[in-house]
């Protein structure tokens, strides 16, 4: 896939955190793209589901945080190589959503209090809406304008979708903060017994022994619902629809 950026658009804008992957970056040949990353990450999504849906949730946990760590450096990589692309801007919020729902799919053979099975599936619904509504934008930004309209009506698109109008695409500061959320409480749960008390508190006393990961990972998974709706909300207000298009 075609990773060339021409001359005519604009520097991306290099954020602080982008500096942190950069020793490894170097490390990387030129000819390794974000989007390698981004494949690499979904390829992981298959060792992540199996390993956790047969308890291997250590080794799962060092997967997963792999997984993580390349979906902070594929975006870095490329607004510091000037190798960002439109595919890449679908596939990186793809891989993140895989890689995301296998580890949460798999939590569902683990987990057996209703409570937490109820947050799973809520989050896991939240993030398929997530990425439905990213497609959709992909498509209304990126697709549809490439599309002859003489051909819309056998590809059944409708003269409103023609007319929806996508303001901004990419990720917004919700769904980045419900990303950091999910990578804290998975990697918690997978490394770590849930079920007895978290060593910091344990020493310190900061918290009654009877709260454990699995209490606190409690209001972790309710914060990253709160984050996912708000993200949510944010992608679609900036979907503008033509009601009377015809």
């Amino acid at each position: 896939m075609s990773n060339s950026v021409s001359n005519s658009q604009v520097e991306p804008k290099i954020k602080k955190h982008d500096y942190i992957f950069l020793p490894f970056i170097k490390l990387l040949p030129m000819s390794v793209t974000p989007n390698h990353l981004s494949l690499l990450r979904l390829i992981l999504a298959l060792p992540i589901i199996i390993l956790t849906c047969t308890h291997f949730y250590k080794t799962t946990g060092v997967f997963f945080l792999i997984a993580a760590f390349l979906d902070g450096m594929d975006g870095s990589m490329a607004r510091l190589r000037n190798q960002e692309t439109k595919i890449g801007a679908i596939l990186d919020p793809t891989a993140d959503k895989i890689v995301n729902m296998m580890v949460f799919i798999g939590f569902l053979f683990y987990v057996k209090t209703n409570t937490y099975l109820t947050l799973i599936l809520a989050i896991i619904i939240i993030d398929a809406c997530l990425f439905g509504v990213a497609l959709f934008k992909f498509f209304v930004k990126d697709i549809l304008p490439k599309i002859d309209k003489e051909h819309h009506y056998e590809m059944g698109i409708t003269p409103m979708i023609h007319s929806t109008k996508v303001s901004q695409t990419g990720a917004n500061k919700w769904g980045k903060i419900k990303m950091v959320l999910q990578v804290i409480v998975i990697s918690a749960l997978l490394l770590f017994d849930p079920d007895t008390s978290i060593w910091i508190h344990t020493r310190l006393a900061l918290l009654p022994d009877i709260v454990t990961l699995l209490h606190l990972s409690f209001l972790l998974l309710l914060a990253c619902i709160f984050f996912g709706l708000l993200s949510l909300y944010g992608h679609i207000k900036v979907i503008e629809f033509d009601s009377n298009a015809k």
